[in-house]
């Protein structure tokens, strides 16, 4: 059964991907239906990088402590402890709300009120590691 309904949409894959080429000869109403289908496909990889993300997120959270608590020991390794600490809990509970945020909004794509682009948080915590402009 699985295989037969796998068979199905793939089928349905390439025939939407054969209609989705503009031929010289088409009308202006075709046109507008290849346009609509290109943008829900834009739709669905925005979806889904935003489902993810809020997984990520969501599961990672916690790493923003030991990472705050390294870049801060590096710069100052007296007070740095401490500081990461305190800067670690407060960006963890950022991106603990952003990932949330992003899980409960995944089926809106409108990414203009993010923490991420509004503040320049990045998307995951892997990224800028070393750097303490968070």
């Amino acid at each position: 059964m699985r295989t037969k309904i796998l068979v199905a949409v793939m089928l349905l894959m390439v025939a939407c991907r054969a209609f989705a080429e503009v031929e010289p000869n088409t009308t202006e109403d075709e046109v507008n239906a290849m346009r609509q289908a290109r943008s829900a496909d834009l739709w669905f990889d925005k979806w889904g990088f935003k489902m993810t993300r809020g997984l990520v997120n969501a599961a990672t959270c916690w790493v923003e402590i030991p990472r705050s608590i390294h870049v801060e020991t590096a710069d100052n390794p007296i007070v740095g402890p401490v500081k990461g600490l305190m800067k670690g809990c407060g960006l963890m509970l950022v991106r603990a709300v952003g990932g949330t945020m992003d899980l409960a909004t995944c089926g809106t794509v409108d990414d203009t009120y993010t923490v991420y682009d509004r503040y320049s948080f990045p998307y995951f915590v892997w990224q800028n590691w070393s750097r303490s402009e968070r």
